[in-house]
């Protein structure tokens, strides 16, 4: 019994490691700067997850088939066991083979957040998964055929003789065979005899951030993220010397530009947030293409004060924190569906609210679609406007909500339907995976590559339709448009835009149309900059608390962070910093390496202590007022 339970576990291994050559052939772009012997060293590494998600799920396998146990040899035992064999270990290759088309759109394994996504998504979760299945039914088909290999395989891996004589000495053998089972689960797990078990952030000792999604598998992700849910907290520094490396806290309001052209005092606020428009797809940001498909945003960041900047997460529901409150996703899982979202906070809608604006978010999504509802509730937006509030089902898409020319239409009419002035958050859809266009602009965007760009195309054209008919209102004039992306998504996979910098890369512009501002500073800016910079523009002067900076002032550093596979990236100074929550893992040299190849952690060391001194400041202040509940001025 023994070796048939080592049989069963051995081809469980074997089909866990193809799954992995799966996930990587199917995501070379990902990996294309690595050689055959670094793959092969990342894969060898992964074994080492492989043997502890193996023991994790297999867990009562190893109890039903090594505990000495009277009916041990049964028929009907025989079949329970088999039978859950298969449905665990099932389950595991069928979460690796999701993740070898999901890794496309967040770059990373995919960990406990798959747990909010089944229990917080609305009415259309379960178009979305159908879709995805329409669009990869091949990975459906493959993972048949590892549960008929499981089935049929496992089932010559059971005991076809009577079970022997059960005397006292063959419980006693059976016992010590059971302990030796035990250590060498407690060795699985643990990942090995070190002091500590291996964790997510463990893969960074084999592999750069970027690639350490090749040497985990999911299994092992999503256990281990499981119950880390909940923020430590953190003491790098005393509670007198924190706010001296770095507070969230704008006590004093923000400095208006020294520029008079960017001082729009009483405007009206429009913050359009486009879905996947990383900064691959768009022509301003890519002199290499020889025709641009996003022509109409293109020429309107022309004429913006435009930067290039970071997302401060891969997912649109982390991208709303950022843009509308200063809340960066630092943990496994989003803010909206961490148990901090019931925090105090003061989003824009809410200081604008106070300072006479009306304000109201728009989204063509089911309504409830990733909480866009409730955090725009939250960070203080009264009114929400979705595809309930639309009301016109001949525009759905069939699978996400309202297709993005109809919608933007809509929300012109009601933003010219609100008091000035006004603050308004638009959140484009058409560009999110199946990428989904009417029928009758398939032929205007035939010409264009591939499906992806296709949907770009369409909502870059609907963009225009959109500023066509607003331009003819009253307000237009006297309104501030900020311009940005939720995050990125997958592509050709341009060399400059796969790395942990490039699958950042989204635009950020401030478009005025009274005022000539345009310009393209250098300046390091992220999401989570969005809220301080419009407050500067409009002339706020009053407390409030973001995770970002004020891009028109240059008092306090202008950096990016993001988190990812328990890995923090901090792009300040022209430097990368990785830092794995104790400490650096990596530096880089933002302009002389932007493939980040070259370590500069032990050449730098000056560098790599003044950056992981703000860093830690960064992790204590986010880490502890999320427990604390301390994520507004006190008043």
């Amino acid at each position: 019994m023994p070796m048939l339970l080592a049989y069963r576990l051995a081809l469980v291994m074997v089909l866990m490691s193809f799954t992995r050559w799966l996930f990587y052939f199917f995501n070379t772009a990902w990996f294309s700067s690595l050689n055959f012997f670094e793959l092969l060293h990342l894969m060898t590494a992964g074994l080492r997850f492989d043997f502890s998600a193996l023991a994790m799920v297999n867990i009562p396998i190893i109890l039903l088939l090594a505990v000495p146990l009277v009916h041990r040899y049964d028929k009907s035992w025989q079949h329970v066991v088999h039978a859950v064999y298969v449905a665990l270990n099932g389950i595991a290759l069928a979460l690796n083979l999701i993740d070898t088309i999901y890794f496309r759109y967040i770059g990373k394994r995919t960990t406990s957040e798959l747990f909010q996504f089944f229990g917080n998504e609305s009415e259309n979760r379960m178009m979305v998964v159908g879709g995805v299945l329409g669009d990869y039914w091949y990975m459906f088909f493959i993972w048949l055929l590892l549960l008929w290999v499981l089935y049929k395989a496992g089932k010559y891996f059971v005991p076809m003789s009577p079970p022997p004589v059960r005397k006292a000495s063959w419980y006693i053998w059976q016992s010590i065979i059971l302990q030796f089972w035990f250590a060498a689960f407690i060795i699985m797990v643990r990942g090995g005899f070190q002091m500590k078990p291996i964790n997510v952030v463990t893969a960074a000792r084999y592999a750069s951030p970027e690639h350490m999604a090749l040497v985990l598998n999911t299994p092992f992700s999503v256990v281990k993220t499981y119950n880390a849910k909940n923020l430590k907290t953190i003491r790098f520094f005393d509670e007198t010397e924190i706010n001296t490396v770095f507070t969230p806290e704008f006590a004093k309001g923000v400095t208006q530009p020294s520029d008079s052209c960017l001082r729009v005092s009483q405007a009206n606020v429009v913050i359009i947030i486009l879905e996947s428009f990383g900064q691959e797809h768009l022509g301003f940001f890519r002199p290499d293409r020889t025709e641009s498909y996003t022509p109409f945003l293109d020429s309107l960041l022309g004429i913006s004060h435009t930067f290039g900047a970071w997302a401060n997460g891969k997912r649109s529901i982390e991208a709303l924190p950022s843009v509308l409150a200063g809340i960066p996703s630092l943990m496994y899982v989003d803010y909206p569906t961490s148990p901090y979202a019931g925090n105090r906070i003061s989003g824009l809608g809410r200081l604008l609210k106070a300072e006479g604006y009306s304000t109201a978010f728009f989204h063509g999504g089911s309504n409830g679609t990733m909480s866009f509802d409730a955090f725009a509730a939250a960070a203080g937006f009264q009114h929400y406007y979705g595809r309930t509030e639309y009301g016109n089902e001949k525009d759905f898409d069939g699978k996400w909500g309202i297709f993005d020319e109809p919608f933007l239409q809509f929300v012109a009419q009601k933003i010219s339907d609100m008091p000035e002035p006004f603050a308004a958050g638009v959140f484009t859809l058409s560009s999110h995976h199946p990428y989904t266009i009417p029928p009758s602009n398939k032929i205007q965007f035939a010409h264009v590559g591939n499906e992806i760009q296709q949907s770009i195309a369409y909502t870059d054209f609907a963009l225009k339709r959109f500023f066509e008919t607003i331009r003819m209102t009253s307000w237009f004039h006297n309104t501030l448009f900020v311009i940005t992306a939720d995050h990125t998504s997958e592509d050709d996979k341009h060399p400059a835009y796969n790395t942990l910098l490039g699958t950042y890369a989204v635009p950020l512009a401030f478009y005025h149309p009274a005022m000539d501002c345009s310009g393209r500073p250098e300046t390091i800016a992220q999401h989570t900059d969005v809220m301080p910079s419009v407050l500067s523009l409009l002339g706020y002067n009053k407390p409030f608390l973001a995770f970002g900076n004020n891009l028109f002032d240059d008092s306090r550093p202008h950096y990016s962070l993001s988190f990812l596979n328990g890995m923090y990236q901090l792009i300040m100074d022209d430097y990368v910093l990785h830092f794995d929550g104790n400490k650096t893992v990596a530096l880089y040299s933002l302009s002389f390496d932007p493939q980040l190849q070259n370590n500069l952690k032990d050449e730098q060391v000056f560098v790599r202590m003044r950056h992981e001194l703000f860093l830690k400041a960064i992790i204590q202040q986010y880490n502890n007022r999320m427990i604390r509940n301390e994520l507004k001025v006190a008043e």
